[in-house]
């Protein structure tokens, strides 16, 4: 017998939320948090929560910018790695307790609404060393071709896009709408830099019968799988750096005639 691990009364109480009656729902989420954190380093994944332990579950998402009826996980780079890369970007300070901010870094996000559960990776145009790293390895002829292999090896589904907000854009195409032609190819030349977020994700019903109580974790593990890959091709780290290939570019993605085929 089917049986959804978020409910219709959760999702209810999602929409018109009063205080206390989420906990129920909130410990789910949480409880899926340490579910997924489990099989991430069953499987040697370099992610990881929030570097705030009290903003590893918030009603926050990079999606949007902004706080939002539901919940969010972030993953990301370590705290070592985040602070490497925002000293690279010229951060001098990380206050009394070091902090560091995840607008910076390419994350992959979990979330929770009344109308969906997501799961994406985002990187958005604060992230800009990761920003600037993807459209310099992107000057490089087999980079392009390992791009389109990874979309390709997406389930087509994938929603792909530069918007922001929590919500599904209209203006979203697929990993299947991607794979055809030169379509890639004109869609990514319209990527601007420091500006568009760049989105790749799952979405789901939260009753979708694939996040039934015995599947959600699976699938969600098979989800993030798929969007680690395209993680990797594109943060920054010492042994992935293409600064130089874009300095010597000059201009932003947009401007510039590269050639995914």
């Amino acid at each position: 017998m089917f049986s959804s691990y978020f409910t219709s009364e959760d999702c209810q109480l999602l929409s018109s939320p009063v205080h206390g009656d989420v906990q129920g729902v909130y410990d789910k989420f949480q409880e899926l948090h340490r579910s997924l954190q489990r099989r991430m380093r069953d499987h040697s994944w370099d992610l990881h929560p929030h570097w705030n332990r009290t903003e590893m579950i918030s009603s926050y998402s990079l999606a949007s910018g902004r706080q939002f009826q539901g919940f969010a996980m972030p993953f990301s780079r370590s705290r070592e790695q985040a602070v490497l890369v925002e000293r690279l970007m010229g951060r001098d300070s990380f206050g009394p307790v070091g902090q560091v901010d995840i607008h910076r870094h390419p994350v992959i996000e979990v979330r929770l609404t009344a109308n969906h559960v997501a799961a994406e990776l985002i990187v958005s145009g604060t992230s800009l060393l990761d920003q600037q790293n993807l459209i310099g390895k992107l000057e490089v002829a087999r980079h392009r071709q390992q791009l389109r292999s990874l979309i390709q090896a997406l389930p087509s589904d994938t929603v792909i896009g530069f918007w922001s907000g929590v919500e599904v854009d209209d203006m979203h195409l697929t990993a299947g709408q991607l794979s055809r032609g030169s379509v890639l190819e004109q869609w990514i030349g319209t990527f601007q830099d420091g500006h568009d977020n760049l989105r790749i994700g799952a979405w789901y019903q939260p009753q979708d019968t694939c996040l039934s109580s015995s599947n959600i974790l699976s699938e969600l593990t098979r989800r993030i799988s798929s969007l680690y890959n395209l993680y990797n091709f594109l943060r920054w780290t010492s042994n992935n750096d293409f600064r130089t290939f874009y300095s010597k570019a000059g201009l932003g993605y947009n401007h510039r005639d590269l050639r995914l085929s």
